[in-house]
């Protein structure tokens, strides 16, 4: 699609455009890491899909999966959707999984004290050490 013809496209146009380039970049992008074993180029991308190498960057350059900003980032809806066959086919870890990255869950974790910890000590220790500051920065 031109500049011009751009323009004279409805933005829910420009919108269906987008989304099919994008889902053609990313179907490209996994058969040709899967083909050549490394992160392909945007060239490579470009001629595999027919697609401008512009086209091809405006599209990487809009994936978001912060913080990390990594260029195989475009996998990770096909990662998430293996995690979820895995978790409906009965694997606990791909369920704990699940439920971390979607759900927000974290596993409740127990801290055993032993012993006493007897509050005026510390605070003389703390007043002690804020003091001892205090001493010496006006020396």
């Amino acid at each position: 699609m031109t500049k011009s013809s751009n323009k004279e496209c409805p933005e829910s146009c420009k919108n269906i455009t987008w989304q099919l380039n994008h889902s053609i970049i990313h179907d490209s992008y996994v058969k040709l890491i899967k083909d050549l074993e490394r992160k392909p180029t945007y060239s490579e991308v470009s001629k595999d899909c027919s697609l401008s190498i512009n086209t091809i960057k405006k599209h990487i350059d809009t994936l978001k999966f912060n913080p990390l900003k990594h260029p195989l980032r475009i996998l990770s809806d096909g990662v998430l959707m293996s995690i979820v066959e895995s978790a409906k086919n009965g694997s606990s870890a791909s369920q704990k999984l699940w439920m971390q990255l979607c759900e927000g869950w974290t596993e409740k974790q127990v801290i055993e004290h032993e012993g006493e910890i007897n509050v005026k000590d510390v605070r003389k220790k703390l007043i002690d050490k804020l003091s001892d500051g205090i001493r010496t920065d006006n020396k």
